[in-house]
Order: structure tokens, then sequence, then C-alpha cells
């Protein structure tokens, strides 16, 4: 046994290998990685079904990442026993970006008189009777032209015309979307008093409480 700490030198098979694993480590490291893009999720429109009356919409200008569901809703609007049709229909579209659009609520009885026209994209939610008149009543959901705060407006069908009978009252979405079932659930009828959810302001979380909704006789 010798006294000397000199390691042996490397057998030649390994002074041949060991230089290749630097190249082998180099050469994965410029590898491209693949990166994992999230899935693209398109917004489908999603319209309520009409009677047989209504076959087609109208065409409507394009707001992106704005999907857009009750555009048309059905009832039997003016107690006639026959279920109506109503829908949001283009008037007149702005060739400006700071100026609304304007759409108007139609209907396919000729016996129902169309709502006046408004100013900027809405949306119809079906409420059922909430004033015991036997007819039911319509809100109108209707966005800004600019901004994140959209209203609520109850309507419902009179001798002389479409008449307000809520509203508007403010909901601050917070760039949130609504969807259809969110909007229906706001305005709910119990004990034959009617009520609505409305985010608290004064709450940081726009907590959502139950307030009593005066309507208009």
């Amino acid at each position: 046994m010798s006294g000397s700490s000199t390691l042996p030198a490397a057998p030649d098979t390994m002074r041949y290998f060991l230089p290749v694993i630097p190249l082998a480590f180099l050469f994965a490291c410029q590898q491209p990685v693949a990166q994992q893009q999230p899935p693209v999720v398109k917004d489908t429109p999603a319209i309520q079904a009409l009677p047989p009356a209504v076959t087609t919409l109208p065409a409507e200008p394009v707001v992106e990442n704005e999907p857009d569901e009750a555009i048309g809703i059905s009832g039997d609007f003016n107690g006639d026993g026959i279920i109506d049709s109503a829908w949001r229909e283009v008037v007149r579209m702005s060739e400006d970006g700071d100026e609304p659009h304007i759409f108007a609520v139609k209907f396919n009885s000729a016996a129902i008189p169309p709502m006046k026209e408004i100013q900027n994209r809405f949306r119809l939610i079906p409420e059922g009777d909430l004033n015991g008149d036997g007819i039911p009543e319509m809100s109108i959901f209707h966005s800004p032209l600019h901004g994140t705060v959209h209203s609520i407006a109850t309507w419902t069908l009179a001798p002389d015309g479409w008449k307000r009978i809520a509203g508007p009252w403010m909901v601050p979405t917070a760039g949130e979307y609504m969807s259809d079932s969110a909007l229906r659930a706001r305005i709910v009828l119990e004990n034959d008093t009617v009520y609505y959810w409305q985010e608290d302001v004064e709450d940081e979380n726009f907590t959502l409480r139950k307030q009593v909704l005066q309507l208009t006789k």
C-alpha cells in the first residue's frame, strides 16, 4: 500500500465520455420550451326561444367582450291570452364612438305598441305579473355608453301605452358581466310584496341588500 495521495488516472474511456456531458446539457438548454397557452373562450350569444312569429332578429353592432343573452323574450304582454314576442332592435347606428346607438323594443303583434327609442344597448328581463294587473311586466337592463354603472327600470303595458312603474335604479357592475339568471333574480315577488336587490355603495364589497321596490300605480 503506497503512501501517495495522488488519485489514479481515469481510464481512457472516461476521458472521451466526460466532455460529452456538458455538450448534451448545453444542447438541452437551447431547446425551446413549449409555452402553455390558456384556452380561448369565445362568448356565444344565446337568445331565448321565441314563438314562430319571429323568425329572425335584426343585425346589430358588435361589441367585443359583451355577451348578449336576453335581447328577445316572450310573454302575454297585453293580456289577450296569446304569447307575444318582444325583442331589441337597432333603430339608428351611430358613426361616432362618443354617440350612442339608438334602439327600440319591438313586438310581433300590431296590437302592442313599440316602446320609445332608447339610447345605447340594453337587455330585456321578463318579470311576471308584479303589480297584480293580470299581465306580465318586463324590466330593461340598460348599459351606459361609457363606464360600468348600469340601470334597471320596470315597465308595464297600460291602456295608453307603455308605462314605467319602477326605477331606474343603479347597478354598479365594476365591469363584471351579469347573466340573465342573475338579472332575473334582482326583482322578486314575495307575499304580494315586490323586492329588489341592490348593491350597497357604502360597502366596499358592494354587498347586495334586499329592499322593497315601490311600484307606481
